[in-house]
């Protein structure tokens, strides 16, 4: 705990002794505690919260098991949201967030009881201690603490620091305007009033709305010259300056300033107050709005009366399934089933982890000259509460389970050589001994340290990769839940001059070699094969912002797979996953990991070259030369790179499924069959409209996206509303009939669907016309453009057919499909 304790004071935070729970009781000894383990020890509570590590010494010497509360507030430099679920607060977050906007990413603590503790930057100011802001929601700002981890808990629990959220892994975010609103002020009826800089203020856009604009705005803030160190005011007139020309509104322009801010520090900080002052200022220089096209972006803030007639982001189409070798399918439905969720998740996770058990045991030679490793990148993209982590859990358990064998295995080798090398100093020290008088000998030979195999790990730090690599050179399979301090960690090193981790990244994911400098500048790693497949879960807004302009057009957004279903309710099943699908599951991933490697002329393992089979080269060329024709036609140019690679992708992928075709009997692989080359182009082509789908989303105007918005909502209510249930249910159209019906007239002439005006009852009077959204039966099929054979995905296509039903001839859906959510 005192470790602990020092790390906390080290880092900023006053801390002070806390009660703890031992046998079941607090230890202050009160039968009926009511603040069990939660009670500062010491005379005045929090206000004694020091730094001093002479203090903290006293305190924890002479109570080693005390826990540790955090102060808070401005001393400390953090407000604190304490997510009570037993009393609602997850909800009451969960709403806060769907009428707001997501959360930035933040410190996190998981606490002992099943809550949350969410550590946000003090705004300045006073903030007040609050209870009960929203149901099981409260606030620990000035004068206030929370207990930090590893105190213990009376559930019997740990307080934990979130991974991938701790204090050691990232920084306090600044609160979202809603949130800072929220916490000061206690409502947030005119949050957007109260804040906004200029006399005549535009109608206000929902959050998700301003991202387009705050990007391009973030942009140009980062084109600014930074001369020297002493140009701050200058730089934040000048940043104020883009984001009135932008037509921000105060949320977004303060959200972006602080971002571009974090990334070129100024001389002083810089509080909210001080940004709102050159915002006016700026007012009275520029023309707001006058850099967005022809005005369009500010026209879009006004009330909707219209909406565009532009084509929405395709919906989503069921992935195909029976592509994948049977051993495969059968597990992935069982996942889906068992958790409720898309089957996409699940089969792009299993993908992922059948490339990492593979590693550079075999690569596929496509002709010569290019090899492709058997190395994937997926993200499960979804919103909070999309049952993303079950899916992961179930799909890596049994890697896992092998994990901890393999552990058990070398903590006993460990046991071995360290007798062994007490036996080894004994003769060593005889050898010694002998050489004085006898004729000189060579000395015994030293014990061989025996080294851990690993596959599955978290760390995303190159140079620990680095040395795990050295260690497995057949490869690593990154797993995480969150991957946004995956893609947050590419230009990890970059503020301190060391370069980026980019480019390493990029050679993990081709198994290329790499060589990384230790931070300490002992040396370096050197791995000749670095292939690293990676697997997790994103967020759809921290998906935007973490691949940001730099990493797209470094090409690293371009090669991860993505899978983004639907939002569906996580209904209540009790479907789990069979034992027997379980067992065979880990049965192939052994047999994976057991594919015979060859070995190179210094001994070391390398990956065998597996050839293209002769009717599976046919179809290969086939599909080829028809995704390049296609891939010419994308003006796109983030889809296009992302379309580019899936060349690439669909050769690993063939080699995946040879492998597991294989793997049953034992077999090594020999080439890669027709029927793998099928299916791997049946599931690439997924892949395909998939990415088609998800990159519309991320490039979407706002038009775009508050259509797509809309017509979601209108599916989850069964894909029919009329004007009273729009305006009664939406607090964007209260009020505003005029514009409700506006924008569904838009949606009908858009093709999105159509009125009906169902016929009086048998009472009489007239029934309200519906707004009914267009479907397609031949929509929920996979599209078949592939050219596979029957049987092959659902509802697939003769071989040849380079067109789905109602498809255009670049494989886009048509119009009149049904709309699915994004």
């Amino acid at each position: 705990m005192k470790r602990a304790a020092l790390y906390y004071a080290n880092y900023g935070w006053p801390v002070v002794p806390l009660h703890f729970m031992k046998d079941g009781r607090c230890s202050c000894g009160r039968v009926r505690c009511d603040s069990p383990g939660k009670h500062p020890t010491t005379k005045h509570g929090p206000k004694d919260a020091s730094r001093n590590e002479i203090q903290l010494d006293h305190w924890w010497n002479r109570r080693p098991e005390a826990n540790i509360g955090i102060r808070t507030g401005v001393n400390a430099g953090i407000v604190v949201i304490d997510v009570d679920p037993r009393h609602g607060g997850d909800e009451s977050l969960a709403e806060l967030v769907r009428e707001h906007g997501e959360l930035p990413a933040t410190v996190e603590a998981l606490t002992g009881g099943g809550g949350r503790h969410l550590v946000f930057k003090h705004p300045g100011g006073t903030v007040r201690n609050r209870s009960n802001m929203r149901p099981g929601i409260d606030v620990r700002g000035d004068g206030g603490y929370v207990v930090g981890p590893p105190s213990n808990h009376a559930s019997g629990g740990r307080y934990r620091w979130r991974e991938g959220h701790g204090p050691h892994e990232t920084t306090p975010a600044e609160m979202p305007a809603w949130l800072l609103a929220l916490v000061t002020r206690g409502n947030l009826e005119d949050v957007n009033a109260d804040a906004a800089p200029v006399a005549e203020q535009a109608p206000t856009l929902p959050a998700a709305l301003m991202n387009e604009r705050a990007t391009r705005a973030l942009a140009a803030m980062r084109g600014l010259r930074a001369d020297d160190h002493k140009d701050g005011s200058r730089r934040l007139f000048a940043a104020a300056s883009i984001a009135v020309r932008f037509d921000l509104d105060t949320n977004g322009a303060l959200a972006t300033i602080r971002e571009y801010l974090n990334g070129a520090p100024t001389p002083r900080d810089y509080s909210d107050a001080d940004i709102l002052k050159r915002l006016h200022d700026a007012e009275r220089t520029c023309t707001r709005g006058d850099a967005l096209n022809n005005g369009q972006a500010r026209r879009a803030a006004a009330p909707s009366t219209a909406m565009p007639n532009t084509p929405p982001p395709e919906p989503f189409r069921p992935f195909p399934v029976d592509a994948l070798p049977d051993r495969m399918r059968v597990f992935v439905e069982s996942v889906a089933a068992a958790t409720g969720t898309d089957a996409a998740f699940a089969a792009l996770a299993a993908l992922v982890v059948v490339a990492g058990c593979i590693g550079n045991r075999v690569a596929v030679l496509v002709k010569s000259g290019w090899v492709e490793p058997a190395v994937l990148w997926g993200v499960l993209v979804g919103r909070s509460g999309t049952t993303k982590s079950p899916v992961l859990k179930l799909v890596t358990r049994a890697l896992i389970d092998l994990f901890k064998a393999a552990r058990r295995a070398f903590t006993d080798a460990m046991k071995e050589y360290v007798r062994e090398v007490e036996r080894h100093n004994v003769r060593l020290a005889e050898w010694k001994k002998s050489q004085r008088n006898g004729p000189p000998t060579d000395p015994p030979d030293e014990p061989e340290r025996p080294i851990e195999r690993r596959l599955l790990v978290s760390d995303i730090t190159v140079e620990k990769l680095g040395e795990l690599l050295e260690q497995n050179p057949l490869g690593l399979l990154l797993s995480r839940d969150e991957l946004a301090a995956w893609s947050g960690a590419f230009d990890r090193y970059a503020a301190g001059g060391k370069g980026s981790d980019q480019p390493a990244w990029l050679s993990m994911y081709d198994a290329a070699p790499v060589t990384i400098d230790r931070k300490s500048g002992k040396g370096n790693y050197f791995v000749e094969r670095a292939a690293v497949s990676v697997l997790g879960s994103i967020q759809p807004g921290t998906l935007a912002r973490s691949f940001g302009t730099a990493e797209r057009e470094a090409g690293l957004l371009a090669r991860v797979l993505v899978a983004y279903p639907p939002d569906r309710p996580a209904l209540w099943t009790e479907a789990a996953l069979p034992d027997d699908v379980a067992a065979e599951w880990r049965t192939l991933l052994e047999a994976l990991l057991a594919l015979p490697a060859a070995v190179d002329e210094h001994g070391d393992p390398r990956p065998r070259f597996i050839p293209i089979g002769q009717e599976a080269k046919a179809l290969w060329i086939e599909w080829h030369d028809r995704h390049a024709r296609e891939l010419v036609d994308i003006s796109n140019d983030d889809l296009a790179a992302h379309y580019a690679k899936l060349k690439g992708v669909c050769a690993r992928i063939a080699l995946l499924f040879a492998c597991v075709e294989v793997a049953a009997g034992g077999d090594a692989v020999a080439y890669i069959s027709a029927d793998a080359m099928r299916r791997a182009i049946a599931v690439v082509e997924w892949f395909k409209g998939e990415g088609r789908r998800v990159y519309a989303v991320l490039g979407e105007t706002e038009e775009d996206r508050a259509r797509r918005q809309l017509i979601e909502w209108i599916e989850r209510r069964g894909g029919a509303v009329t004007v009273r249930e729009l305006t009664h249910s939406l607090q964007q159209y209260r009020g505003r009939t005029d514009a409700a019906k506006a924008d569904l007239d838009a949606l009908a002439k858009a093709g999105c669907g159509a009125w009906e005006h169902p016929a009086p009852g048998p009472k009489g009077g007239r029934p309200s016309p519906r707004f009914v959204l267009a479907t397609d039966d031949a929509n929920t099929k996979t599209p078949a453009d592939a050219g596979v054979n029957d049987g092959i995905g659902s509802g697939g296509t003769p071989s040849g057919s380079a067109r789905a039903e109602g498809a255009d001839s670049n494989g886009h859906a048509g119009d009149g499909e049904e709309w699915g959510e994004v």
